[in-house]
């Protein structure tokens, strides 16, 4: 995760401009990569709206946690990811980012959560979903650059 934020920080306008360039100019010479659609989000102008909150995903402590059902944050983050490629994977991921401030999805989720579970411990498990997909995917070649 610390690689994303981190090619996210360091391009500069210029460095995001002939990238682009380049990647659209050869684009239609060969195979698509693996790392394609992470690259361009990483190049990109709107991946700064993610990064306060990719920054604030790398300061959480274990408290943040509290009261999170594993079993259940294993089972959504998997059925999330099956037959995903890895781009959207790493789109579902960005999707899950501040997610459990909102009452809507806390909502969702809380529907695939066993009944009477607490509020606190449904946006612990969203955040425990996102900390399970990083074990899971997180290694995943896509994040490497070329």
């Amino acid at each position: 995760m610390r690689q994303i934020v981190q090619i996210a920080l360091t391009r500069t306008e210029a460095e995001r401009r002939q990238y682009l360039q380049q990647f659209h100019a050869g684009h239609h010479d060969r195979q698509p990569g693996a790392h394609d659609s992470f690259m361009r989000w990483a190049y990109s102008d709107p991946r700064i709206e993610d990064v306060p909150l990719l920054l604030a995903e790398l300061e959480r402590d274990d408290a943040d946690y509290a009261g999170a059902l594993q079993h259940e944050a294993d089972v959504l983050v998997r059925e999330r990811a099956h037959g995903k490629t890895a781009a959207q994977r790493v789109a579902d991921y960005l999707a899950l980012l501040g997610m459990e401030n909102s009452e809507r999805v806390r909502a969702a989720i809380a529907s695939l959560l066993p009944p009477g579970t607490p509020d606190a411990a449904v946006a612990a498990t969203i955040r425990q979903m996102r900390r399970r997909w990083l074990e899971l995917y997180g290694d995943d070649p896509f994040f490497a650059e070329d």
